[in-house]
C-alpha cells in the first residue's frame, strides 16, 4: 500500500501541470503553448526550408556548363532569406543548438581564409568534397564551414559576384583556386548546413516531415531527441511533468527570458559589436571580429537577433504586437510593473539598428561609427530589463 500511495504523490507531482496552477502559472503555460510551436516551429522550418533551397541551388550551379548572373543573384537571395532565419532563431539557442553544436559549426566567424586556402589547394580535399559532398567536410575544418564560408564564396564587397568568378577560367587571388571549385566547396558546405538545419527542426517539432526525420535520424544518425525521449519542443511544453527537464513554469519562462532572450541581446551588444567597436587601434583580432563582413549584412543579422526576441515576447514569428496569450501579456497582466519599459526598449533597440542600417555605411567599413555605439546602449538596456523579468517570474 506504502508503495502504491507513494506512486500516486509521485503522479500527482509530475502532473501539477493539469491541477493546482495559480493564475500567473496559468499564464506562463498559455504563453510557452503558443510560444513553443508558434515562435520555434516556425522559425527552424522556414531556416530548414531556406536551406535546403540554397544547397539545390547551389548544386545545380556546380552542375551547369554556365553558370548565369540569374543563378547567382538567387542564391545570393536564399542564402540572405536562409540566413535571416537563423538570426531570428538565435532568442532560443538553448536546446539543440547547443547541445548538439550546431551553433557553433554553422555560424563561426570570422572566417579562417589561411585554412580555406589551405583545404582547398588540396587535390584530395576537392576529389572528396565534389564526390561526397557534406561526408567530406572535415578536410575544411569548422573555421570555415557553415553560413560564413558560402557567404565568402557568393559574395564581395556587400555585393553577389560575378558569373565569371564561377568558371574553371577564372582564379581566386584570395584562395588560389578557379571558380569551379569554389562551387565544390560551397555545394558541399551547404548540404552540411542543410542537414544541421534540418537536425534543429527535428529536434524541436515532433511534427517535422517525415523525409527530413528519415534522413537525419536514419541515413544521417544525428541526435535528436533528449535522453527522456523527448523532441526540445515537447520538453519545453510539458514543464512540471515528471521527464521534463523543465520541473516548473517558472524555471521555463525565466530560461526563455535569460538563456534566450537576454543572452542574444548581450551577445549582439557586447560581442557582436562591442568587440569591434571597443578595440583599440593596433588590435587586428578584434576589429576583423566582424559578422557578415562579405555580404555586409552584420546590422542586419543584429536586427533579426533583436526581431527574435520580439517574436518571442508576442508569441508568434513575424509579430509586430503581443497576443492575448503571449510572454509579454503575461508580464502585463499579472503584476510586472516594467512591462511598459521592456516594450519601449525593445522599440529603441530596434529603431537604433534601423539607424545602423539606415546610416549606408556597413559595420566592417566603420567600426567605431556612432550609431553602433548607440546600439550597444540601447541594446543593453533591453538585456537588463528582459534579466529584471525573469527575476520576477521566479518568484510568482
Amino acid at each position: 500500500m506504502a508503495i502504491a500511495l507513494g506512486a500516486l504523490v509521485m503522479s500527482c507531482e509530475g502532473n501539477r501541470i493539469n491541477t493546482g496552477l495559480t493564475a500567473e502559472e496559468k499564464a506562463m503555460k498559455a504563453a510557452v503553448e503558443e510560444y513553443v510551436p508558434g515562435v520555434i516551429y516556425e522559425i527552424y522550418g522556414k531556416l530548414a526550408d531556406e536551406t535546403e533551397s540554397l544547397y539545390g541551388q547551389l548544386a545545380a550551379m556546380k552542375g551547369a556548363a554556365t553558370v548565369t548572373a540569374a543563378q547567382v543573384n538567387a542564391a545570393c537571395a536564399t542564402f540572405l532569406e536562409a540566413r535571416s532565419w537563423w538570426e531570428k532563431s538565435e532568442a532560443f539557442l538553448f536546446g539543440a543548438a547547443t547541445t548538439y553544436g550546431i551553433d557553433p559549426h554553422i555560424d563561426s566567424w570570422p572566417l579562417d581564409l589561411d585554412a580555406l586556402s589551405n583545404a582547398l589547394t588540396n587535390s584530395g580535399a576537392i576529389s572528396a568534397l565534389d564526390a561526397d559532398g557534406a561526408a567530406a567536410v572535415g578536410y575544411v575544418g569548422p573555421s570555415a564551414l557553415g553560413f560564413h564560408g558560402i557567404e565568402f564564396i557568393l559574395f564581395r564587397d556587400g555585393a553577389p559576384r560575378d558569373a565569371a568568378c564561377f568558371t574553371a577560367s577564372y582564379s581566386d587571388e584570395a584562395l588560389g583556386i578557379d571558380g569551379k571549385t569554389e562551387l565544390i566547396f560551397a555545394t558541399a558546405v551547404a548540404e552540411d548546413l542543410r542537414n544541421y538545419c534540418f537536425q534543429l527542426q527535428v529536434s524541436w517539432d515532433p511534427d517535422s516531415p517525415a523525409d527530413r526525420v528519415e534522413l537525419v535520424e536514419d541515413e544521417l544518425e544525428m541526435n535528436t531527441r533528449m535522453d527522456s525521449g523527448l523532441t526540445y519542443g515537447e520538453n519545453l511544453l510539458q514543464a512540471g511533468n515528471a521527464g521534463s527537464t523543465y520541473k516548473t513554469w517558472q524555471y521555463a519562462v525565466s530560461n526563455i527570458l535569460v538563456g534566450g532572450c537576454s543572452n542574444i541581446c548581450n551577445e549582439v551588444a557586447n560581442t557582436k559589436i562591442g568587440t569591434a567597436y571597443y578595440a583599440a587601434a593596433d588590435d587586428t583580432e578584434s576589429l576583423d571580429y566582424i559578422e557578415s563582413p562579405y555580404s555586409k549584412k552584420s546590422y542586419q543579422d543584429f536586427k533579426d537577433n533583436i526581431l527574435s526576441i520580439q517574436y518571442s515576447l508576442y508569441g508568434r514569428n513575424g509579430a509586430t504586437a503581443a497576443s492575448q496569450t503571449s510572454l509579454m501579456a503575461l508580464l502585463r497582466n499579472h503584476g510586472y510593473g516594467k512591462a511598459g519599459q521592456i516594450e519601449t526598449a525593445l522599440g529603441e533597440a530596434l529603431a537604433s539598428l534601423d539607424a545602423c542600417i539606415n546610416s549606408g555605411v556597413a559595420f566592417v567599413d566603420d567600426k567605431k561609427a556612432a550609431v553602433a555605439g548607440t546600439a550597444i546602449e540601447k541594446i543593453n538596456a533591453l538585456d537588463e530589463l528582459l534579466n529584471d523579468a525573469a527575476d520576477w517570474v521566479a518568484k510568482q
